[in-house]
C-alpha cells in the first residue's frame, strides 16, 4: 500500500471520528442540560412540598409560598416565614427527596427572615444530638425563618441519570483511543517497512563489492592461461582473505546488535584501560588519515581511566564513532579525541570537522537502520546499526552518550561511563 493511499485512509478515518466526536459531544451537553433541567424541576416542587409541609404545621393554610430562588446551580432559598425546628426541617426535605428518588448528598440552613442570619444547619447535627433544645436556645420561640439548601453532588446525580448517553460516550472515547492505536502502528509500521526495504538494499550494495572482488580474484587464479608469477599469486590471495574478512564482519555487525537486543550476548566485565583501547583504535586508522591527508590529536587527560568494561564491546564502541567521523569528513579529517575525568567518571569526547547533521536527522541517529541518505546508493557505507549498537552498549556499561552537531560545522559525541 502507497504512502498517498494510507494517508487518505488515515485522513477520512481520522475525519469520520472527529465528525462523530463532536456529535456526540453536543448531544451530550444537550442531554445534560435536559436532565439537569428535570432535576431542577423536582428539586424544585419538592421544596415547594417541604414549605407547603411546614405552613401547614405552623396552621397557616392561607399564606402563599413565594418561588423557591435557585442562587446557584446547586444552591436554592425557600422562603416560609414561619417557625420550624431543624428536625422537622430535615425529616420534611428528606421524605420529599425520597418519594422523588432524588438522592443527593445536600446541606442546608436555617436562616431568618428579617436578616437573613444563618441561625443553624444540618452540618452540627452530631454537636446538638438532634435536640430541639438547641433550636431553642439559638431561635426565638415562633421566629419567622427560612431555609437554604445546597446539593453536594449534583453534577454526579445527573450523570448517573444519564446512562445511555454515558455509555455512548465511553464506548467513542475507546474507539478514539483504539483508532489512534491504529495509527500510531501503522505509521510505525510503514517508518519500519521503510527501514528495512533501505536497510536491504544498503546490505546489498555493500555486500556486491567484496563478492565482485573475490570473484574477480578468484576467476584470475582459476583460469589463468599463463603461468601466474608468485607475487600476482599472493596478490590476488590477499584480495581474496581480506574482502572474505570483510564480509565476516559486515554479518557481524549485523548479528551483533540483534544478540545484544535479545540479551543472548554475554558480557565479560573486566579492568580495562581506556587510554590504550584509544590507542589502539587510532592506530588502526592510521593509513586511512595519511591517505586522506587528515589528522587525529589526542589529548588524553584523565587521570582516572581504568573502568570495569567490556573490552571487546567497549573497542568496538570507540572504533565507530572514530569511523563515523572519518567517515562522514570533509576532503581532509580532522579530529580530536578527548578524556577527562568528572566526579563520578570519565568523559570521552569525539570531536570532528565533518558535515555535520539536521536537526531531523539528530532526532533519530540512534534509531536501528536509520542513515541521513536514503535509497540504495550512498556516499558513505554503512547498514545503520553503528550508533544503534554503540547507545546499546553504552547503557548496558551503565553510562551515557550525548552529542552536538551543526550542518557544515561537525559534530562532537561525548561518552561518559562510570569509574
Amino acid at each position: 500500500m502507497s504512502t498517498k493511499t494510507i494517508r487518505i485512509i488515515l485522513f477520512l478515518m481520522l475525519t469520520t471520528i472527529f465528525g462523530l466526536f463532536i456529535t456526540q459531544v453536543y448531544w451530550f451537553k444537550k442531554s445534560f442540560s435536559l436532565e439537569e433541567k428535570q432535576f431542577d424541576d423536582k428539586v424544585n416542587l419538592a421544596l415547594r412540598n417541604v414549605a407547603h409541609n411546614l405552613l401547614i404545621l405552623n396552621n397557616d393554610t392561607i399564606s402563599t409560598i413565594p418561588p423557591i430562588t435557585k442562587i446557584a446551580s446547586n444552591e436554592f432559598f425557600v422562603q416560609t416565614n414561619s417557625y420550624f425546628n431543624l428536625t422537622t426541617l430535615d425529616k420534611s426535605i428528606r421524605k420529599e427527596f425520597s418519594s422523588r428518588n432524588i438522592n443527593v448528598n445536600f446541606d442546608y440552613a436555617i436562616v431568618k427572615s428579617k436578616n437573613n442570619e444563618i441561625v443553624l444547619g444540618n452540618t452540627i447535627f452530631d454537636i446538638y444530638k438532634y435536640t430541639e433544645v438547641s433550636c431553642v436556645k439559638r431561635i426565638h420561640n415562633l421566629e419567622r425563618l427560612n431555609f437554604k439548601i445546597i446539593i453536594n453532588n449534583k453534577t454526579t446525580h445527573i450523570l448517573n441519570s444519564m446512562g445511555i448517553w454515558m455509555y455512548s460516550s465511553v464506548s467513542l472515547l475507546a474507539i478514539l483511543v483504539v483508532f489512534i492505536f491504529i495509527i500510531i502502528s501503522i505509521l510505525k509500521e510503514k517508518k519500519l517497512a521503510h527501514l528495512r526495504n533501505d536497510f536491504v538494499n544498503n546490505m546489498t550494495h555493500e555486500l556486491k563489492t567484496p563478492i565482485t572482488n573475490i570473484s574477480v580474484a578468484s576467476d584470475a587464479i582459476r583460469n589463468r592461461s599463463n603461468k601466474m608469477d608468485t607475487k600476482k599469486l599472493s596478490k590476488y590471495a590477499d584480495i581474496i582473505y581480506n574482502e572474505n574478512n570483510r564480509l565476516l564482519n559486515l554479518v557481524d555487525s549485523v548479528l551483533q546488535i540483534s544478540t545484544i537486543e535479545k540479551k543472548e550476548e554475554s558480557f565479560s566485565f573486566k579492568e580495562i584501560n581506556v587510554h590504550s583501547v584509544i590507542k589502539k583504535v587510532l592506530l588502526s586508522f592510521e593509513p586511512i588519515i595519511e591517505q586522506k591527508e587528515g589528522f587525529i590529536k589526542s589529548f588524553l587527560n584523565a587521570s582516572n581511566y581504568t573502568i570495569k568494561a567490556d573490552e571487546t564491546h567497549f573497542t568496538n564502541v570507540i572504533y565507530n564513532l572514530v569511523e563515523n567521523a572519518i567517515k562522514y569528513s570533509k576532503v581532509h579529517p580532522e579530529i580530536i579525541i578527548k578524556t577527562i575525568n568528572l566526579e563520578n567518571g570519565i568523559n570521552v569526547e569525539i570531536i570532528d570537522n565533518g558535515i555535520g547533521m539536521s536537526k531531523e536527522t539528530q532526532e533519530r541517529i540512534f534509531e536501528k537502520f536509520f542513515r541521513a541518505e536514503s535509497g540504495n546508493i550512498h556516499n558513505t557505507k554503512g547498514f545503520g546499526l553503528g550508533l544503534s549498537y554503540v547507545k546499546t552498549i553504552i547503557e548496558k556499561h551503565f553510562g551515557k552518550i550525548t552529542f552536538t552537531s551543526k550542518e557544515n560545522l561537525g559534530s562532537t559525541f561525548i561518552i561518559f561511563l562510570p569509574v
